[in-house]
């Protein structure tokens, strides 16, 4: 049985044409911005999107994020905006689902901004108790303030020129030439329930949507291989989803995604099960079962806390890695240090968009 924490809100992206206008989710936006009506008319008539998630219950909306391209001179704004920018339009999640939903609504956000090529994307949002949260979350991934437009708070994050130190502020951004990679094998059954289920199809390229309820952006997952206890925070992670044996390894084993080190602990280092539990609550996609025998037997003493940057456009398998070099026959491929040229080669059979390097 899976464990319920397994996400069940679907995110989509949908036409605003397609969303009730009426439904309670937008009272308070309508309240705090005067028009909001005509505005929401006007996105449904030019056939604008927004990506939404609904309560499977109810049928309700419970978040929405809606994000736009500008590219002119805003004097209303001070400090005045200018060049090409991303806007996150709107940005609102019920509070009981705050937290996850609005990580991983802010990953689609950011990892679209990466790809826009944009110089800097902004947000503004009343200072108020109400925003407390999100404002929290902002500054963790990278947000400052930078002034008003009317009487609303800018927040901004700008396109990195290097990697920092810190991986939540840099995310989703990587940099292959400065950055220590790893490859980390996962089995299928553990990858399905992180990242979503792989359907292979030879190399092509696979359309890859935030639909999927596995698509959080903090992972954990136990590993058991030796040089697991190299990592460290900031260390880039190529996620290697190992052969699901309906066929030869080398054509059935894939490298899928891009993943960075938050924090590396050994399961010894916690006094008790409690604290163990503690510690990977809300963030694991192990069953009650799996985790009393992990605590047990001890058979997967290293913890790995990730951050998923983003997946790859094509998922190469291990017999592409074996072509151009990145892996040896005699690889047992666990957990293996990649260095620059085998990392980048990776990026580039992965076709991975340009947008999310800083070299």
């Amino acid at each position: 049985m899976m464990n319920p924490q397994r996400f069940e809100d679907h995110i989509r992206k949908v036409s605003f044409s397609e969303l009730n206008l009426h439904d309670p989710f937008f009272t308070s936006l309508r309240n705090a911005y005067q028009g909001f009506d005509d505005w929401f008319d006007r996105k449904s008539a030019e056939g604008e999107k927004t990506w939404v998630s609904r309560n499977r219950d109810s049928g309700h909306l419970q978040a929405m994020l809606y994000i736009k391209i500008e590219d002119d001179f805003d004097e209303s704004s001070q400090p005045p905006l200018r060049g090409r920018r991303m806007k996150i339009g709107t940005f609102k999640v019920d509070y009981d689902h705050h937290t996850s939903l609005g990580k991983r609504l802010l990953a689609i956000a950011l990892r679209e901004f990466a790809e826009s090529r944009c110089p800097y994307v902004y947000v503004t949002m009343f200072d108020t108790d109400n925003t407390k949260g999100l404002r929290g979350l902002l500054k963790q991934y990278g947000f400052s303030p930078l002034g008003y437009k009317s009487s609303e708070q800018i927040w901004i994050k700008k396109r990195p020129s290097s990697t920092s130190l810190d991986p939540y502020r840099e995310f989703p951004f990587i940099s292959p030439r400065r950055d220590r990679a790893h490859l980390l094998a996962i089995i299928p059954k553990y990858h399905e329930r992180l990242f979503g289920d792989i359907r292979l199809q030879s190399e092509a390229h696979i359309p890859i949507q935030d639909e999927v309820p596995t698509n959080t952006i903090e992972k954990i997952y136990l590993s058991a291989a030796p040089n697991a206890a190299r990592l460290r925070a900031g260390d880039r992670v190529v996620i290697y989803r190992t052969s699901d044996r309906t066929g030869q390894a080398r054509y059935r084993s894939v490298v899928s995604e891009i993943c960075t080190v938050t924090e590396l602990k050994n399961i010894n280092s916690f006094e008790n099960k409690e604290a163990f539990l503690r510690f990977i609550k809300g963030r694991n996609v192990f069953t009650p079962e799996e985790l009393e025998d992990f605590w047990t037997r001890r058979r997967y003493p290293y913890i790995i806390s990730l951050l998923f940057n983003f997946p790859l456009r094509v998922r190469p398998t291990r017999q592409k890695l074996l072509d151009h070099d990145v892996v040896s026959p005699k690889d047992r491929l666990t957990c293996i240090p990649l260095d620059t040229r085998q990392f980048m080669t990776i990026l580039e059979l992965g076709d991975t968009d340009e947008g999310y390097v800083i070299d």
